[in-house]
């Protein structure tokens, strides 16, 4: 990080406050949402190639998979489901990231940190390797090491192209042009439906997948009706949902926090059990910074799939995945937002039949596992067969 911008994120820190943090983050999320317009009117005019998926020849199903990332929650909950497919080793570059001294590159760290998982895995040799790393720490080098070492297919995964395939100039942190980095990779994977036609136009292979969800065997179908919490939202705070949470609050509704930040907040070890313990789940899915545009989050697959009642910012892209009304609940305004919970608060049944019914469907349709699978035979790579991890009811 260079010293000029080390110098603005101190000022951001000790200067913006209160209000002036509020006008600030608002202001920025207008900017953000003007640049992605202008990138949009942009792609209008670019043909968009036909989908084509590359295929990679496989005589035995695949054996071992090389995740890289900068762990959150990749090794709670993607890694699992990968192991499920394949025996998959877990290059977790978060502990060094985390660890680098002051004014230290990442992208060095992160070539440094894939040199000595080499040194300690001499004998490793993947069938496939699934990259997932944000704009900043992608480097040239990083990819000449990793094509040096082994020669087997590389897959981009990015779950926030719309924040950072196009070169905006608007956010502090440069996580910005992943369009640069993703024609070094043999397919890349992206949960935005519009993104999958930015990588055609640029004659990249891409394939679109949403996320999806681990699920545990205790995770079984919900039946009680009876919920210790009326309205819970677990996450960090952040602007966006602080602007939400607020509203709720001076409105007198039982909103309950789980996550850093929020004042009197819980922090929940386990979302799941929240999930299913309240009785509706409140979903924010803005487009960080944005404070109209939406995007499909993780939490879209992790609190229907863990059986709870969702009810959540309404994406043109959600009824693609879930049936609107019967699995998930949306809003399209924060009124919308409190006449649905002055409903569905006094109907606990009915959100337990909402909570079922995604539960079946995550189930049945939207594990990691399913998803991995799914690509994997796409391009030719064989599958070992599924082992049931419990029975959908």
């Amino acid at each position: 990080m260079n010293l000029f911008r080390r110098l603005r994120l101190w000022l951001a820190r000790v200067i913006l406050r209160g209000r002036l943090l509020d006008w600030w983050a608002t202001r920025r999320g207008r900017q953000w949402d003007a640049a992605y317009c202008v990138e949009l009117a942009k792609t209008l005019s670019a043909p968009i190639a036909p989908v084509v998926i590359p295929t990679f020849a496989a005589s035995n199903p695949l054996r071992q998979i090389l995740f890289i990332a900068d762990c959150m929650w990749e090794q709670r909950d993607l890694v699992p489901e990968l192991a499920r497919i394949a025996d998959t080793r877990l290059l977790d570059l978060h502990p060094a990231l985390k660890s680098r001294a002051a004014g230290t590159d990442g992208r060095r760290v992160v070539v440094e940190t894939i040199r000595q998982f080499v040194e300690a895995n001499r004998a490793f040799s993947p069938d496939i390797i699934l990259f997932y790393l944000r704009s900043e720490l992608l480097s040239d080098e990083a990819f000449e090491l990793l094509r040096q070492l082994w020669k087997c297919p590389l897959f981009g995964l990015n779950l926030d192209d719309r924040i950072e395939f196009f070169p905006y100039g608007v956010l502090f942190a440069a996580n910005e042009n992943y369009q640069h980095w993703a024609k070094k990779f043999d397919l890349n994977i992206t949960n935005c439906l519009p993104a999958a036609d930015w990588y055609r136009q640029r004659g990249l292979p891409c394939i679109y997948s949403p996320q999806g969800v681990h699920l545990t065997p205790e995770l079984t179908l919900p039946v009680s009706a009876d919920f210790k919490y009326r309205f819970s939202f677990v996450g960090s705070m952040k602007m966006e949902r602080k602007f939400i949470v607020n509203q709720l609050l001076a409105l007198g509704l039982p909103i309950q926090t789980f996550g850093s930040g929020w004042p009197g907040g819980q922090w929940a070890d386990n979302p799941n059990e929240v999930y299913r313990s309240s009785q509706i789940n409140l979903g924010i899915g803005l487009a960080t910074p944005s404070l109209v545009l939406t995007t499909v989050k993780n939490r879209d697959f992790e609190c229907p799939g863990a059986g709870g009642c969702y009810l959540t910012t309404y994406s043109w892209e959600l009824p693609q995945i879930f049936e609107l009304g019967k699995e998930i609940l949306c809003y399209r305004s924060f009124e919308e937002l409190v006449e649905m919970y002055s409903w569905y608060h006094n109907r606990p049944e009915e959100c337990l039949k909402i909570a079922q019914a995604a539960w079946r469907r995550c189930t049945n349709e939207h594990t990691w596992e399913k998803r991995f699978r799914k690509i994997f035979q796409q391009t030719g790579l064989k599958c070992p067969p599924a082992s049931p991890l419990f029975e959908p009811r």
